[in-house]
């Protein structure tokens, strides 16, 4: 992504654009029912706010290509 766009970005949404989370893989889980610790869980959480900060973006006008 631009530099200058990632900054614009920022700007509009006034905190650090998210990365997209990687989806852990199955054998990744050790099936410990771990809660909050749980790779599954934190990558949830962690797609639910990229998903939001994403459609954030697209309601300003923004473009999925552009960021």
């Amino acid at each position: 992504m631009d530099t200058t766009l990632k900054y614009k970005a920022e700007a509009l949404l006034g905190e650090p654009l998210l990365d997209e989370p990687v989806r852990p893989e199955s054998w990744e889980c050790c099936g410990s029912d771990c809660g909050e610790a749980c790779i599954q869980t934190i990558y949830w959480a962690d797609k639910a706010k990229y998903d939001v900060q994403r459609q954030k973006l697209k309601e300003a006008g923004w473009s999925d290509d552009a960021v």
